[in-house]
């Protein structure tokens, strides 16, 4: 049975990725144009995203650790193991590698997940949602972003610390989140209009990267990536949720917290695995399929979730 709050809120998405798919096509936008809006999403909408959503977000006063490490040891974990398997099975370059593995523990939280929660389970879901939200970026950008900065220094056959060290501090998507951390932690509050223009610009990160990935997909064949994008799609919709379930069943949660927790695990593939791609150059047409297939097979997965726990 396919649940209509699944429904709802998955084929806007596909509309806007399909917009952006007829637009490349036609070629009312090129290749360059394309990569522009990417860049635009990665290095400006998105950090104002995430500044805005930690400098606001407002966290429990007693932590639930045993929560939060029990699903990101998961995501997190599955995440490494699958990179460093990679390596070792794959001649693929390391940034493809690492955009394979990011695709497979990475959750379309902001768009699909957090609409998704608070329809299927009202107000209750607020706390270990946004808990899991405030935490996903922190604690999946910097290995990535580490992997890929890594591996474009190797490729330039120059010194890898230093270089790799700089650009992590200098990452637009760290900075927007230490910084509205520490606006948060600070008590600051910014002025009206500033927040506001934040709040603007944070807005159109997910239709922008929506329709630049859909733009995308018709510039790239899926000739020679379709079956590791199932690969990922296997992982990531069907193998991560399975891991979450029986964790979480052994931490003695409440039944909404462990059903959050379920749900965010079977998301399909994050639409940063796409921008990470289109950043680094690497691995675009795998992201972009593994996206798309992800959020169409989610149908079927989100809806079963939701019969077990709603």
């Amino acid at each position: 049975m396919l649940f209509p709050v699944v429904v709802d809120v998955i084929v806007p998405v596909f509309g806007v990725v399909a917009l952006g798919y007829i637009a490349g096509a036609f070629r009312w936008l090129d290749s360059a144009a394309v990569r522009g809006l990417s860049l635009y999403v990665f290095n400006i909408a998105i950090p104002l995203l995430l500044f805005k959503a930690m400098s606001t977000v407002t966290l429990p006063a007693q932590m639930p650790w045993d929560y939060v490490l029990g699903f990101f040891a998961c995501a997190l974990g599955s995440f490494l193991i699958v990179f460093w398997l990679m390596c070792r099975a794959s001649t693929r370059p390391t940034g493809e590698v690492g955009v394979f593995a990011f695709g497979c523990s990475y959750g379309n939280f902001i768009p699909l997940g957090i609409p998704l929660a608070m329809t299927a389970f009202g107000e209750a879901a607020t706390v270990p949602l946004f808990l899991l939200v405030a935490f996903q970026a922190p604690v999946f950008f910097a290995p990535m972003i580490f992997i890929q900065e890594s591996a474009k220094q190797r490729e330039r056959r120059g010194p890898v610390a230093w270089p790799v060290f700089k650009s992590i501090v200098a990452n637009q998507y760290l900075l927007g989140i230490g910084l509205g951390a520490a606006v948060n932690l600070s008590e600051l509050s910014l002025p009206g209009p500033i927040s506001e223009i934040i709040a603007l610009i944070g807005q159109s990160a997910v239709p922008c990267a929506l329709f630049s990935l859909g733009c995308a997909l018709s510039f790239y064949t899926i000739e020679g990536v379709l079956s590791r994008a199932l690969t990922v799609v296997v992982v990531k919709n069907l193998l991560l949720p399975l891991l979450v379930w029986w964790v979480s069943s052994r931490l003695g949660l409440p039944p909404v917290w462990q059903a959050v927790m379920v749900l965010m695990a079977a998301l399909p593939v994050g639409i940063n695995t796409y921008l990470f791609a289109e950043r680094y150059e690497c691995g675009q047409a795998l992201a972009g399929t593994a996206v798309v297939l992800s959020t169409a097979v989610s149908v079927v997965t989100l809806s079963i979730v939701l019969s077990v726990f709603a």
